[in-house]
Parts: structure tokens; C-alpha cells; sequence
């Protein structure tokens, strides 16, 4: 529950730092990316619910959520790329659907 708070208020303060940078830049690129990576990134916040069946993975999944947050401001206040803590939450959800593959009952 506390990750969906997180989750919230981080897109309150990436809406704001995006309406602010692209009045300064006026760059409308920054703001599409922003856009996209915000969207990924919440995507990423909202696939740890179907993962409480294997603890391991959803724990791993949930600290790299967070590192892809992290990756996010980290776009939105400097504008680098950091491309392992945006896309790294991508393989924890291969390795969720490669268990669940594996062990799927026959």
C-alpha cells in the first residue's frame, strides 16, 4: 500500500516538474519523454500486485520500481538517461512469467 502512496505522490511532483521544465525549456521533446517514461514507470508500480505470488521475485521487483523512479526524476531534474533504472524492472517481469511458465501446472 505504501508503494501505491509513493507511486501517487511521485506523479503529483512529475506532473509538476514537467509543466515546469517545459516552461523553461519550452522543449516539447523533454516533455514527452517525461511523459513516456512516467507512464512505463507507473506501469512497472502497478504489475508488483500480480507478482505477490512469488515473494522473492515482487521484493527484487520492488526495489527496482523504486530505482526506476529514481531514474525518472533523475530525467527529469538533469535530463540524463539512465537506461539499467528505467528498464530493469522489464526483467524482473520476464523472470516472473518464465517461473510461472515453468512451474504452471499441467
Amino acid at each position: 500500500m505504501a508503494l501505491y502512496l509513493f507511486a501517487g505522490l511521485s506523479l503529483l511532483l512529475i506532473a509538476v516538474l514537467s509543466i515546469r521544465a517545459y516552461r523553461i525549456d519550452k522543449d516539447a521533446t523533454t516533455l514527452v519523454v517525461g511523459l513516456a517514461l512516467t507512464a512505463a514507470a507507473a506501469f512497472y508500480t502497478g504489475f508488483t500486485r500480480t507478482m505477490l505470488v512469488y515473494k522473492p521475485i515482487m521484493v527484487l521487483h520492488i526495489a527496482l520500481t523504486l530505482y526506476c523512479w529514481y531514474g525518472v526524476f533523475l530525467y527529469l531534474l538533469k535530463r540524463k538517461i539512465d537506461f539499467y533504472a528505467l528498464f530493469s524492472p522489464l526483467g524482473t517481469i520476464a523472470l516472473f512469467f518464465l517461473v510461472a511458465f515453468y512451474f504452471k501446472e499441467q
